[in-house]
């Protein structure tokens, strides 16, 4: 028993790996059997249950019963069974299939839930129910994107003056009418273009709701209004080799609110949270329409210059021109009744009203016959003031010229008041208000030349919160304001205009313009280039003459300087810096200080012009009555800035020799000539020279020197003040500032009866 045992053990012992593969095969071979063909898990289908190898057969017997019936029944003869559709009658309450419906659903708790729909409870709260509407790649609207029009008269200015500059960055939140300003010079180019709205508003709807569309159903006329979406302005810089750089953008104005909004983005992937609908929400707004094609430009503060766009500018400046011949020829005429006025026994009449005639005899032995009338009936002074209402006029001068003054004018007022319009701006120190509407107040009711004539013209073309740009039949006029220039360099533009792509970043284009999937803006063609434009430099200077004994030079140094050119000359020695800062030495009395006198003097001067009063005579900051002699003012502190304490002349070149050079001048014919050359350097390395006496300049060096000779002859003036609103607001057809549309202050067109009249 024991050897049985052991050689039991010892065929387990040797075969034990066959002996486990044995039991494992067993044990797989019941459970094939007993859990996949004969499974006790059975799928329940149509009151029966079914093991996982024939629920498909069962399935598929289903199927073509239920298709037999629905086809005119399942059998034959009498057996034939035809389809009866469950809710065809009364629901059965006993129906299994719908027991646990009525037996969950709960009772109505008030009259109201009765009207509610009785399958809500089925609906749970943690479930989102979603119905999502496909279309068939054929039913998905094909849109052919439309073409943006050309940008045509391009034109272009450059405009060097004086202006408000923010000191702080101007924002959304923090506007340019609200951001702290001081006066300081810019230079400003501004390039404007026409372009035809009706043309693009026609072609987007024939290509998003019109006859481009090709089926009626994708006709969509949300689609059919273009919003614009960029002023694009580029510049070239021409270099020292004669050839123009590469094309730039120039960003916005620094005193646009809106230059974050505005910065273009072309591809609707970059666009910020929102993407193209919020964009194209933001910029449907009259208020950002205007500001993105009419942007407002810098307030100027030089007296004797204003902001236009390049066309209305030329006029600006011939209506300026014509003022400024008024002008002298005024002065001409005032000197010649002095003249007259010297020279007796010339018998002249006199009318100073609607009464009788009577004679007066001169100082100088003239006799002169008089009308003398009027309301009261007085009487004519002799000595040629007025009696009444009336007024003198010699025979001697103009027949339109009136030397007497109307009822209730200020006596004090200057001739400009009294003669014609002047530029400038209501409550600027010194702007008169002696013109209704272009008409002077010297009883002659002769029109005069105004700029305010240009200002309504302008503004009549501009946009305004009125405006509906798909009913506009000219062309628009649009405009792009560079402040980035370099002085002493010469530039050219061109200039482009954008429009939203409404169907950008869908796919609802047609094949031929896939491409412009994720173009969000679709542009204009470019403009012509503009004629190129120099922007003088601020700075110099010019070698006027030479001591041979002491070898030192005379260099006048010329700089621009809130709105002014000023210079000084200096005596420079080899090694010496040409220019340093210097006190001004001009005491002459501001124009301001001849009107009030000295600071704290009681003068006679019109409260009206000199301090403000919302009267007939002027309009200013301080308000009065006029003609109320009145403790001087205030300074403004514009003024305070031309009263410069210190001129900084640095040229940041020095001298560094003067060198005398023979050769022969062409001009006016071929002879000898001996002059001395001003050797100078900036950096210590490229020295450069100038010749000494204005008849060795070159014409570009003499012509600049002529130039600012001329203008440095001008007498500076108070600056104009700071007019909230823009241009629209000076012409009282909008803007947000004091004197806006419907303003009560209002006095360039407002309800104010003191507004220039339209014509």
């Amino acid at each position: 028993m024991r050897e049985l045992l052991g050689k039991i053990g010892r065929f387990c012992e040797n075969h034990v790996e066959k002996i486990v593969l044995v039991i494992v095969g067993a044990f797989c071979a019941w459970l094939f059997f007993t859990r996949v063909i004969f499974s006790p898990n059975g799928v329940p289908f149509d009151g029966k249950v079914y093991p996982p190898g024939q629920i498909d057969a069962a399935i598929q017997q289903k199927a073509q019963n239920l298709a037999a019936q629905l086809q005119g029944g399942a059998g034959t003869g009498a057996n034939k069974v035809g389809y009866v559709p469950r809710l065809s009658g009364p629901i059965d309450p006993n129906d299994p299939v719908v027991t646990g419906v009525f037996a969950g659903r709960p009772a109505p708790r008030s009259f109201l839930d009765l009207l509610r729909s009785p399958l809500n409870f089925l609906i749970s709260d943690t479930v989102a129910v979603e119905t999502v509407v496909t279309r068939s790649p054929d039913d998905r609207p094909r849109y052919t994107l439309p073409r943006v029009g050309p940008v045509r008269d391009v034109a272009v200015q450059h405009l060097r003056a004086a202006a408000y500059v923010p000191v702080r960055p101007v924002t959304m939140q923090n506007t340019y009418d609200n951001v702290e300003t001081e006066p300081n010079d810019i230079d400003l180019v501004t390039v404007e273009a026409r372009f035809d709205v009706a043309e693009l508003y026609r072609q987007f709807h024939a290509y998003f709701a019109g006859t481009q569309v090709e089926r009626q159903s994708w006709r969509d006329p949300c689609l059919a209004s273009p919003k614009f979406a960029a002023v694009q302005l580029h510049r070239q810089t021409l270099l020292d080799d004669g050839s123009w750089s590469d094309w730039v953008e120039v960003p916005r104005s620094r005193v646009d609110s809106n230059r974050s909004l505005f910065q273009i983005i072309e591809n609707v992937q970059d666009l910020p949270p929102g993407g193209l609908g919020v964009r194209m929400m933001q910029y449907n707004n009259k208020l950002v329409t205007m500001s993105l094609l009419q942007p407002e430009a810098y307030q100027i503060a030089s007296a004797e210059e204003e902001w236009f766009p390049p066309s209305y500018y030329t006029k600006y400046r011939d209506v300026q021109r014509k003022i400024d011949a008024e002008e002298k020829r005024k002065e001409r005429d005032d000197q010649r009744d002095r003249q007259e006025a010297q020279t007796g026994g010339r018998r002249e009449t006199v009318r100073t009203g609607g009464g009788g005639a009577g004679t007066a005899t001169t100082p100088g032995g003239r006799r002169r016959d008089t009308n003398v009338g009027g309301a009261g009936g007085g009487m004519g002074d002799p000595y040629g003031g007025a009696g009444g209402a009336g007024g003198t006029r010699d025979r001697g001068t103009r027949g339109t010229r009136t030397r007497g003054a109307m009822p209730g004018m200020d006596p004090m007022m200057g001739p400009t008041a009294r003669g014609g319009a002047r530029t400038g701006r209501p409550g600027d120190p010194g702007y008169d208000m002696g013109a209704y509407g272009g008409y002077p107040m010297d009883g002659t009711m002769r029109m005069g030349p105004t700029t305010d004539e240009v200002l309504f013209a302008f503004v009549e073309e501009t946009i305004n919160f009125t405006t509906d740009l798909s009913k506009r039949k000219d062309p628009l006029l649009f405009w792009a304001l560079d402040d980035t220039m370099d002085p002493g360099h010469t530039y050219r533009y061109r200039i482009r205009l954008g429009v939203f792509n409404p169907v950008a970043g869908t796919d609802m284009l047609a094949p031929r313009d896939a491409d412009k999937k994720n173009q969000a803006i679709l542009w204009s063609d470019f403009s012509q280039v503009t004629q190129p434009v120099a922007i003088p430099k601020r700075l110099y200077f010019f070698a006027k003459d030479v001591q041979d004994q002491q070898m030192t030079a005379t260099v006048e140094v010329a700089r621009y300087q809130l709105g002014y050119w000023r210079t000084e000359d200096f005596q420079v020695r080899p090694g010496d810096a040409i220019g340093k800062e210097v006190e001004p030495k001009d005491s002459k009395p501001k124009r301001s200080d001849r009107l009030t006198g000295p600071p704290g003097r009681i003068t006679g001067a019109p409260m009206g012009r000199d301090m403000g009063a919302a009267g007939p005579y002027g309009v200013g900051p301080y308000g009065g009555v006029a003609g109320m002699p009145m403790y001087e003012a205030p300074a403004n502190p514009a003024d305070a800035a031309m009263n410069l304490e210190v001129i900084d002349f640095s040229t940041n070149a020095i001298l560094v020799d003067l060198v005398q050079v023979n050769d022969w001048d062409t001009q006016p014919s071929l002879r000898p000539r001996t002059y001395y050359d001003l050797l100078y350097t900036r950096d210590g390395v490229d020295i450069q020279r100038m010749p000494v006496s204005t008849r060795n300049w070159p014409r570009d060096l003499l012509a600049t020197y002529q130039f600012i000779s001329m203008e440095k002859r001008k007498e500076p003036q108070s600056f104009k003040s700071f007019q909230k609103g823009g241009f629209r607001a000076r012409a009282g057809v909008g803007g947000t500032g004091a004197g806006g549309y419907g303003s009560p202050y209002d006095m360039m067109g407002g309800p104010s009866p003191y507004g220039p009249t339209r014509r």
